[in-house]
């Protein structure tokens, strides 16, 4: 199963003939996440985020009932994967998107597991198109950041803006913990369905989520930091350029912990 490698175009399988339109999925958006056992935390916001991205970009949107079943389709009973869900369209050059012209290309791969070490990132000054918009596009900007990062004998790298206030990774949000509440930049940045289902839950299990900038001069101000994305809900980030962080303590690592547990799953 490690080698597992299906795709789906609106609930069927691929052919030859549905080649020539998949050039088009720099045309749309996406949203990936994890199932365990045919099921998958935030789907409500998987769905939003799907619905959201194809208002601005298309003007029109697909019926949640529709991406669902095109989910249930690919995925067996009790089955564990990673899917991505990319929403395109060959009809952009038209004056009008219409329903009709929407596809729902759903590609299914091996389940993955949480990091388990904590990275090292480098800074980059980078502020991308639509922020609030899981494009297709957006691969290309992240792998030329982070390879020079990388190069640089770092994991990953971390955007900043202008002010060099801190807003995102290349694949995930940030946070931050200065001993009492979790600190999320407030710098325009992609929201992470991840990063939401936390923040609602640490709310609930009284945890404070405050929403500021984050400079990098000032991150002496915080005790940790840690990163979040579809595989991860308590990656830690050891180091920001030289600013190291402490990680001899699993305090914030036990809270991230206790609000994923209580995140219920949703069915597919």
């Amino acid at each position: 199963m490690d080698n597992m490698f299906v795709q789906e175009l609106d609930g069927r399988p691929l052919t030859m003939a549905d080649m020539p339109r998949l050039m088009a999925l720099q045309y749309g958006h996406f949203t990936a996440m994890q199932v365990r056992q045919r099921q998958v935390k935030g789907l409500r916001f998987h769905l939003e985020r799907l619905a959201g991205s194809s208002r601005q970009l298309f003007g029109c949107q697909l019926p949640d009932r529709h991406i669902i079943d095109c989910l249930h389709q690919i995925t067996t009973e009790q089955e564990s994967c990673s899917l991505r869900v990319n929403i395109f369209t060959t009809a952009f050059g038209q004056p009008v998107i219409r329903e009709k012209d929407l596809q729902v290309l759903v590609t299914k791969t091996p389940a993955v597991a949480p990091a388990s070490q904590p990275i090292k990132v480098m800074s980059a000054r980078f502020e991308r198109l639509l922020p609030e918009i899981k494009y297709s596009g957006i691969v290309s900007g992240i792998l030329a950041y982070r390879r020079k990062a990388m190069d640089a004998g770092f994991d990953d790298v971390l955007y900043v803006d202008q002010q060099q206030h801190i807003s995102e990774g290349a694949i995930w949000n940030v946070g931050f913990y200065d001993g009492q509440s979790i600190v999320l930049p407030a710098t325009p940045a992609l929201p992470g369905i991840m990063v939401q289902l936390l923040s609602d839950s640490l709310w609930n299990n009284g945890v404070a989520v405050i929403h500021r900038n984050v400079p990098l001069s000032q991150l002496y101000e915080y005790k940790n930091a840690f990163y979040t994305n579809s595989v991860n809900h308590r990656g830690m980030i050891a180091q920001i350029d030289q600013h190291m962080f402490d990680h001899s303590n699993d305090t914030l690592s036990d809270i991230l912990e206790r609000a994923y547990e209580t995140i219920p799953w949703d069915n597919l």
